[in-house]
Parts: structure tokens; sequence; C-alpha cells
């Protein structure tokens, strides 16, 4: 993919939203680059440095082509009212989109929604995206969300996915580490589509996923609510990368790992006395450009996630 190209920019300090539409109303119509504006989300990106708004926004640029729209990046600052902003259009190709960049401090940062509701595109999904924490249920910008992106990888203790189970009660949400986490999904239900091994998927009596903290529980409730496991069945172990076994009695193994140094995803299946079966998964370069990527284009519920997220709650971490 083409990198984005910077199109046309506006700065501005001390100004209200009203200034930075107008910005954006100017930029647009001075344009004279071949590009047409499309638009298919608005995004909004909660960020609390300079570093998670930097990573959000890399990211961000990259997908400009495959999901354009406008992004609106919020960072509240300390310090008396006050609101800076710049407005950058930026194209790839034939398609060119519009990123805003808010630093808010004083009283404004009580009520950022009433900040980005005149800037979200209309009759467009709005996804709301917390880059580096996860929001309290009771937060007002998620009024203004279809969908709200989180990744749990950032929070993983008990009280983050206890707070994740109440956003998903109110809002359809998005885990960037359940997406992250799909080829190893895939590839361990790959195993059990032909009749080969599918007959040992109801024998399944332990299961050990090892990774870290929020990944591994992900996975574990996972496993346990498709399976109808109990818990005890259950071993979870701390690791860098993800590690799926599941055994059937003393009759079959089946595993999915990832070694170090590598960025694939190995599927194995071995029967005592019987057939053996490997699949590999190469992953993609950049994990939060894609995992990104991949929550903009599914923004309604998943239902398998939902029910994964409330079993997990019942594990030790």
């Amino acid at each position: 993919m083409a990198d984005a190209v910077e199109l046309c920019a506006w700065q501005g300090e001390g100004v209200g939203i009203d200034d930075v539409l107008e910005a954006l109303e100017r930029l647009r119509r001075g344009q004279q680059h071949t590009a047409t504006r499309t638009a298919v989300v608005s995004l909004v990106v909660v960020a609390t440095d300079e570093e998670e708004a930097r990573r959000a926004c890399d990211a961000d640029r990259l997908l400009g082509g495959r999901h354009p729209g406008r992004t609106v990046t919020l960072r509240c600052m300390d310090g008396p009212a006050r609101i800076d902003a710049d407005v950058v259009l930026e194209g790839m190709g034939e398609v060119w989109w519009e990123e805003v960049q808010l630093r808010v401090s004083g009283p404004a940062r009580s009520h950022l929604d009433s900040l980005i509701e005149p800037l979200v595109l209309p009759d467009l999904p709005t996804a709301l995206w917390f880059a580096g924490r996860l929001p309290e249920a009771d937060d007002p910008l998620l009024h203004a969300a279809d969908a709200v992106l989180v990744d749990s990888k950032e929070a993983p203790q008990d009280s983050a996915f206890a707070l994740v189970e109440q956003l998903v009660r109110h809002h359809p949400v998005v885990d960037l580490s359940w997406v992250r986490l799909r080829p190893w999904r895939q590839l361990l239900g790959g195993l059990f589509e032909g009749a080969t091994y599918r007959p040992f998927l109801e024998r399944v009596s332990s299961v050990s996923v090892a990774g870290k903290p929020g990944p591994r529980r992900l996975l574990a409730g996972w496993l346990v609510s498709r399976l109808g496991l109990p818990p005890s069945a259950v071993t979870l172990d701390d690791d860098r990368h993800v590690q799926l076994r599941l055994a059937a009695g003393d009759e079959a193994v089946f595993e999915v790992t990832r070694r170090a140094g590598e960025r694939v995803v190995r599927a194995s299946a071995s029967v005592a006395g019987g057939p053996s079966h490997e699949d590999v998964l190469s992953l993609p370069d950049d994990s939060l450009p894609w995992s990104l990527g991949e929550a903009l284009t599914h923004l309604g519920r998943d239902k398998v996630y939902e029910q994964s997220l409330h079993t997990l709650l019942g594990f030790a971490p």
C-alpha cells in the first residue's frame, strides 16, 4: 500500500470548535488535488499522552485508503481553559480523508462529548477508540459512539474485564486483543473441521492456555464457553506468546503455538496410533494497524466474544 500524502494542513491555538469546522471547510474548498473525499467512518481516538496519540495516528494513517473518513484525536492536558487544534487533509491514490487533533485543557475536559459531536460525520458510524486505557462505564463520550474499541491487553486485571462486560451491555465493543487472537482461534477451529478429528472435539478433557494475562484469559473463556468444560479443566500459564493445548484423554493432542522469533502461528494434531496434521499461518507485520483495520471492518456485536468475556470472569488471573 502506498504511503498517505499530506495535502494541506491548519493549526490553531486557543480556538473553538467553530474555528476547527471553518478550517476543515476552507481546506476542502481549496483542495485542487485530483483525489476525491471518501468517508466510511468517524473514528474518535482518546489518548492519555503524546506517545499514545502518535501511535494511534500512525496506525490510522496506514488505514486511510481502507477506512477513509474523519479521525478526531483527543488529548486532555493540564492547564487553563484552552483548545489547540491541528487539522490535516491526507490522500492516498484517488481518495482523501481528514485528521483532527485536539489538545483540551480546563473545564472542557469534563464535556468532551459536546466537543466531538459537531466534528463527527453525519449518517456514518462513529467508532470510539480508547487507545491506552479502558473507559468508565459512565464516560459521557460513550453517548456519541455507535461502537467502542478497546484493548484489554492494556489493563488485563480482573476489574478491567468486569468493566468491559459492563460496556458490552450497552454498546457493541470490539477488543483489539481479541482481534489479534484470531489466527490462534482460526487455526484451532480449523483442526476440527474435517471428519478425521471432529469426533475428538467432544472428548476434550483438559485445556492448557499460556500467554500474557489478558490474552490467555480471553482464550480460556472462549474455550470453556465453546466446549462446555468446567473451569477446573483449564490450566493457565504465563508466557510471552500465546500457546494452546487441548488433550482428548490419552488419545489425541491438539496444539496452536507461536515460537519465539517467528511471525507465524503453527497448528498441529496428533492421534495416538493414528494420523497427524500440521498447518501454518503467517502473522501480519504490524499488529496495531492490522487489528485496528479489522476492528473498523466489523463494528457490530460479537456474541462469541461476549460469551467468552462472561465466562472468563470466573477464572483466576
